[in-house]
């Protein structure tokens, strides 16, 4: 027998029709629901089971700071920039370092007059005290002599007194000529030591100015803040960092996970458009506060524990750039 088509009756057509279409609105709905709450505790608790860690680009950081109080007058960087260890940065000029050098100079003139004058008198001293030697020699023989004979009424009691007082006189004349050898030798010795740590501050402090050029201590890339010239920095300002060339990720450990996680674990890390490898150097023993751009608005201020990657390969992030570490879920680890 001929099976007959089914006819679709006119009359009930809309109604047929609405409820297929409510079937479909049904459908999404709950789809739309189960994609939200799904969403909800992934966001809330995705990152127990999924390694998801929000982390920094970090970069070996040297701080150029002001180390005298000082007007900058040229900047030859901009930010970005890429120097080389040695590079001039900028130039300064100060007053106070100028002054204080000046007085250092000024100080080691007036040791080096003093100097000169002790040496003088010290040269003095040695060409007389010989002549001294002999006097007092001479004097004392003729006193002896005349204690000899001054029983026999040969010599008078004046002629006798005074070879006394010059032998007395000469004696004195010897122990202040000795006296004052000592002690010009004494002064002059700590004039000569006074005057060597002046010019090695002299230097140093020549050293520190460098007429006021301001040079890279290693090689980087120029960070954010740059100083403008006519600026007026104090001693111990930071005039700008130099980023090192030497990149790692610093990122946030949830504080409840359920994915192995070692020293060596190959990762991924993630910015926008960006992707490279890496590896876990290290898992620190230290927390920190999450950075108010990594905080869950649902809970409170989260502590977590730090762990560094270490990039492989060429680094395409910017310093302090936010980043995501991922590439574990439970007991996998799809990165190699």
């Amino acid at each position: 027998m001929k099976r007959l088509r089914k006819v679709i009756r006119v009359d009930n057509l809309g109604t047929q029709q609405r409820a297929s279409s409510a079937k479909w609105g049904r459908l999404v709905y709950i789809g739309l629901i189960i994609a939200f709450f799904g969403s909800l505790l992934y966001y809330l608790f995705g990152n127990v089971v999924v390694l998801s860690a929000d982390g920094i680009a970090l970069a070996d950081i040297r701080a150029v700071d002001a180390s005298y109080t000082a007007t900058i007058v040229e900047v030859y960087v901009k930010q970005g920039d890429h120097v080389e260890e040695g590079a001039p940065l900028m130039r300064l000029e100060s007053f106070a370092m100028v002054k204080e050098i000046a007085d250092l100079a000024l100080r080691d003139g007036e040791l080096a007059v003093r100097e000169g004058q002790l040496r003088g008198q010290l040269n003095v001293i040695k060409t007389v005290k010989p002549l001294a030697e002999r006097n007092a020699r001479e004097t004392t023989s003729t006193v002896e002599k005349f204690d000899k004979v001054s029983g026999r009424g040969l010599v008078s009691l004046t002629t006798r007194d005074s070879a006394l007082q010059d032998s007395l006189n000469a004696a004195q004349r010897l122990a202040e000529l000795s006296s004052q050898e000592v002690s010009i030798g004494s002064e002059l010795s700590l004039v000569a030591k006074s005057r060597a740590q002046s010019n090695r501050a002299m230097e140093q402090l020549k050293k520190i100015y460098a007429d006021g050029n301001v040079k890279a201590a290693s090689s980087g890339v120029i960070g954010v803040k740059v100083p403008m010239p006519g600026q007026v920095v104090q001693l111990g300002e930071q005039l700008l960092q130099i980023n090192g060339n030497t990149a790692y990720v610093l990122a946030y450990l949830p504080d409840q996970y359920l994915f192995q996680l070692k020293t060596g674990t190959a990762v991924t890390i993630r910015s926008g458009g960006e992707t490279a490898k890496g590896r876990i150097d290290s898992i620190l023993a230290v927390a920190d506060a999450l950075p108010d751009e990594f905080q869950n608005l649902f809970r409170p201020r989260d502590r977590s524990r730090l762990f560094r990657v270490k990039l492989e390969g060429a680094n395409p992030f910017a310093v302090s750039q936010k980043v995501t570490v991922s590439g574990c879920a439970l007991s996998f680890c799809w990165v190699r």
